[in-house]
């Protein structure tokens, strides 16, 4: 009688398992005035409403409220008159902005920087010579952060029960049937906490590349092509 009132409990922890995923067929004007009643959750109109859509309005209330989320990568472009220089330059600029060195290939460096930190480290890198290119992208990480935070906790609840049911277990196959899926909770917990970080490190260190060149200086018989160029430019374009 305890094996089979054991194996139903399983099975009632497996189903709230499948539910934690949320659906992404569910419809953009899904009632938002609801009410929790003893049977379920219903609609201000007593209409049954399914958990999952409980969850998602709920999620869509909070995202209105909240900041959003955004995850700023920018590449800059020089030419500059001593290379080395410039280097060791922008990697000390690196240091003092609390950023670390990603990846340094060439006359090219990449850098995660504070995101509080990343105006102050463009305008510094600007000035170390002749700007040839700046872009800047910003994407908005919110939702799929959100979704991945929800889904965490619902999972951790799950393994909370697992772990409840292990401790009322009485034969081994009871035992080992609460561990196999301890463990899959466990594994998927590990997966969406990676991406959590993942996407906080994102929002918080921006993503920075400072590309360089050398300018090239022109010989005594190019500054005399140089200057007829110049001339010339003179006596067909004004401005």
């Amino acid at each position: 009688m305890v094996r089979l009132f054991l194996n139903f409990c399983i099975s009632l922890v497996g189903f709230a398992l499948v539910s934690c995923h949320t659906p992404s067929n569910i419809p953009a004007h899904a009632p938002t005035d609801m009410v929790m009643t003893g049977a379920g959750t219903t609609t201000s109109q007593g209409e049954p409403l399914a958990l999952e859509s409980f969850t998602v309005v709920a999620r869509g209330t909070q995202r209105a409220s909240d900041q959003r989320m955004v995850a700023h990568t920018a590449s800059l472009r020089l030419s500059v008159r001593d290379a080395e220089n410039t280097r060791n330059v922008l990697l000390q600029q690196v240091k003092n902005n609390n950023g670390f060195l990603v990846r340094e290939a060439g006359n090219s460096i990449t850098a995660r920087i504070p995101t509080e930190n990343m105006e102050v480290f463009l305008n510094y890198a600007k000035t170390l010579g002749n700007l040839e290119g700046l872009n800047r992208t910003g994407t908005d990480i919110t939702d799929q952060y959100r979704d991945n935070v929800l889904r965490l906790d619902n999972l951790r609840n799950v393994r909370n029960r697992y772990l409840a049911l292990l401790e009322q277990a009485n034969t081994v196959s009871d035992i080992l049937s609460i561990e196999r899926e301890l463990e899959r909770v466990n594994l998927e917990i590990d997966r969406l906490e990676g991406r959590v970080r993942h996407a906080e490190l994102s929002v918080a260190l921006s993503n920075v590349t400072v590309t360089f060149r050398e300018r090239t200086r022109p010989g005594p018989v190019g500054w005399i092509f140089y200057g007829l160029y110049r001339g010339i430019e003179w006596l067909f374009v004004w401005n």
